[in-house]
């Protein structure tokens, strides 16, 4: 057992023996040092969040905070309960067994500046020599682990001799179990493109890969079109609410379904009362950042929103799973460092949001309806090379979460009808 350089005391990783599970043997022409890891938080750590979850004070009731619905925030009443069932109930042993299951590594990369950061990412790897390399990118406040009922659903279709994929999932640059750019970086989307580009290269898909995303990561998944030759296909299930100048106004586009009224609806509403969060976030991320750190109760109220109120409420996310998360960035201490790319996208109170460059690669879009923020189908083919589209009847936000099976399904179809030779 070693004590792992990425995080310092907050996580042991244990390195194994890549033999062990065949979707764990890198391609030959891998470049970069990997290290195949098993994730385990110290002892201690979990002791300490049980400590500080017994000191919680009881909270002062408000009109804002008894309200039910979530206009003002979440509630006293689930503060409560949610506190209590993490001190008393959660299961942190059984969650951290099954994000083991799936292989996890840690790949050391260089920046262009010389500093070093280790990335973290569960991987599923192809014995098959043209297996088309696919790169799923996350958002805040997800994490890599939004991502890992589907690759159980992949792993039910496929056995690592017959898949025709290559499966990554990294944790973007300081999040959760990625180490941090240096303090003196300005650190941006270009960057952690740049990034994962090179661990992309590095694990030796110098014939190309595709890249997924949602939230962040659907920016980096654009980023990495217009910037990387190796990125030869992109496959988003978000895109800002934005009507290109060479749409019609709605009001007179008879191609806009009642969906899409919706969806549209849905957006400018989120943008009116719910961009709060993001504007703090781009605006003063540092003092958020003090006042969540080690406050698990504060991380659980200020996430734990965002997955009840960015989802399909027909299929609300269940409090383990948001326990998972808000567990993972307060038990890494890495919820400050999520903040970056508001610094880009939300850094005033009325940002202004100009035409993303078209994409002239391949690009499917699947829109799930609950998400915070959609476009029409011909909104999206004047953004890029539109080859596979499709709007779904449910789920939100968190895609890979809510639907996998869906996700996943839009995906591989996407790929097959850009590709349909099997490789690039």
């Amino acid at each position: 057992m070693r004590l792992s350089t990425i995080r310092q005391v907050i996580f042991l990783a244990s390195a194994i023996d890549a033999a062990a599970g065949s979707w764990a043997t890198l391609p030959s022409s891998a470049t970069i040092p990997v290290e195949e890891i098993q994730v385990t938080i110290p002892p201690e750590s979990l002791r300490s969040l049980q400590q500080d979850l017994s000191r919680v004070p009881n909270f002062p009731l408000t009109y804002e905070n008894t309200q039910t619905d979530l206009r003002y925030g979440v509630n006293a009443s689930w503060v409560a309960h949610s506190t209590a069932y993490w001190r008393e109930s959660f299961d942190w042993p059984k969650f951290q067994e099954r994000m083991n299951k799936h292989p996890n590594f840690i790949a050391n990369l260089t920046t262009p500046a010389g500093d070093s950061i280790g990335v973290h990412f569960m991987g599923l790897f192809s014995q098959k020599a043209e297996a088309i390399p696919v790169a799923f990118f996350h958002g805040w406040p997800g994490a890599f682990l939004e991502f890992i009922d589907l690759l159980d659903v992949i792993k039910t279709q496929f056995n690592a001799s017959s898949s025709p994929y290559h499966i990554i999932v990294p944790s973007l640059p300081g999040f959760t179990l990625s180490s941090a750019p240096s303090p003196e970086s300005s650190w941006g989307t270009a960057n952690t493109s740049a990034l994962m580009d090179d661990l992309l290269l590095g694990l030796g898909f110098k014939s190309g890969y595709i890249a997924q995303g949602g939230d962040i990561g659907s920016f980096v998944a654009r980023t990495l079109a217009m910037t990387s030759e190796s990125c030869k296909g992109i496959h988003l299930n978000m895109i800002p609410s934005i009507k290109p100048d060479s749409a019609p106004p709605v009001t007179n586009d008879s191609t806009i379904t009642p969906q899409d009224r919706e969806v549209l609806a849905r957006s400018q509403e989120f943008f009116e009362t719910q961009q709060a969060y993001a504007i703090l976030q781009g605006t003063k991320p540092s003092t958020l950042g003090f006042a969540l750190h080690n406050n698990p109760v504060g991380l659980l109220a200020w996430t734990g929103e965002k997955f009840m109120a960015w989802t399909d409420p027909s299929h609300p996310i269940g409090l383990d799973q948001i326990l998972q998360f808000v567990s993972m960035y307060h038990l890494t201490q890495t919820i400050s460092r999520s903040f970056y790319s508001y610094r880009e996208t939300s850094n005033t109170i009325t940002p202004v949001f100009t035409p993303s460059p078209y994409i002239s690669k391949p690009m499917g879009y699947s829109r799930f309806p609950y998400d915070n923020t959609g476009v029409p189908e011909r909104w999206a083919r004047d953004l890029g090379n539109l080859t596979f589209y499709r709007a779904h009847t449910g789920g939100g936000h968190f895609a890979a979460l809510e639907r996998p099976e869906q996700l996943w399904d839009d995906v591989t179809n996407f790929i097959k009808g850009a590709f349909p030779q099997g490789h690039f």
